[in-house]
């Protein structure tokens, strides 16, 4: 018979993976009827310590990690990414605590640092981004009963902050709308990412209520190029859009070059919108419509969340609020002649 894991434990004694993890590690933080109720589980099982983690399981790291599984091309531009990893550190800087960032190419990779961190006991836990479809990692964390924080969508199990990316791109939606949209083209990023799913969602639930037509372009990989090709593609379609919304601006800088291309007008011919500000949105001519998210508060709740899973506290969702909508002449057509 296998040895029993973490998650085995903790499914049968009905408690939470990290409850297990510090009960079977003498960490405090647990109540002693659950302390009991989970050595009594795992003596029934036929659990057995691994004398090698827990001699590392004695030290602390003072460190929490982050592994951010996107091609490198997306991530040399984007503000999300970066404003997130400002927002963490600034809440572990209070605790005297460090930030590990690894990059990896896919979640294989992202899932084998997890097991080389706590092996090696280099960090205390970790801030997990893009929750997937069918996502592996909350099963290989819980199994390695290892602190996360996941960011994005609610995750069983876990702490989670949460955005609301379904009431962003309706607000959107409503604001092109408003300026005489019809036709609604949405430039998505990694399908496989729940957050992508979501917003696509709820813009075809829009365009059904509201009698809009909306066309979802092929996935893209978040890069400038990503957003020239799938802009072009959308253009060329027989039927012409009368609006865009990009996943990113990114996206959003490669889809106003290939706007440009074919001869029209932003704001004129062609509205615009991305679902992420930054500097590039206000340069670009017009300045694009953008949402005004916080990336870096979210990497600050994210970092306190996780600091409150190293305290015992059981896990808790802290929902965001729906960012405002920040409108530019990239969609505002009545300011375009002026």
């Amino acid at each position: 018979m296998d040895r029993p894991t973490i998650r085995d434990i903790a499914s049968v004694a009905n408690v939470s993976p990290t409850a297990v993890s510090f009960v079977l590690n003498s960490k405090p933080g647990v109540s002693e009827a659950t302390r009991e109720r989970v050595l009594a589980v795992a003596k029934q099982m036929g659990w057995t310590p691994n004398a090698a983690a827990r001699a590392l399981s004695a030290s602390k790291a003072n460190a929490v990690g982050l592994v951010i599984a996107r091609p490198e091309t997306s991530l040399s531009s984007e503000r999300f990414f970066f404003g997130l990893l400002v927002g963490i550190q600034a809440r572990l800087k209070r605790d005297n605590m460090d930030l590990v960032l690894q990059i990896s190419n896919n979640i294989s990779e992202e899932i084998e640092t997890y097991r080389t961190w706590w092996g090696q006991r280099r960090v205390d836990g970790v801030v997990v981004v893009d929750p997937r479809l069918d996502d592996p990692r909350p099963a290989a964390l819980e199994d390695l009963g290892m602190p996360a924080v996941f960011v994005g969508e609610p995750v069983e199990g876990f702490s989670c902050v949460v955005g609301n990316d379904e009431g962003m791109i309706t607000d959107i939606a409503k604001h092109l709308a408003s300026q005489g949209a019809k036709r609604i083209g949405y430039l998505t990023g990694l399908a496989s990412l729940v957050h992508t799913q979501r917003r696509q969602r709820a813009l075809t639930r829009f365009g059904l209520q509201h009698g809009i037509d909306i066309i979802v372009s092929s996935e893209t990989d978040y890069s400038e190029q990503s957003g020239i090709s799938e802009t072009n593609r959308l253009l060329d379609a027989r039927r012409p859009l009368d609006a865009i919304i990009f996943d990113n601006e990114i996206l959003a800088l490669g889809g106003a070059q290939a706007i440009n291309a074919h001869g029209l007008q932003i704001g004129k011919d062609i509205l615009t919108a991305s679902c992420e500000d930054s500097p590039i949105c206000r340069v670009l001519t017009p300045p694009m419509t953008a949402a005004a998210r916080e990336p870096a508060l979210l990497g600050e709740h994210a970092a306190q969340l996780l600091l409150s899973v190293f305290d015992g506290e059981e896990p808790k969702i802290f929902a965001e609020n729906v960012p405002k909508i920040i409108e530019r002449p990239s969609s505002t057509r009545q300011r375009t002649g002026a």
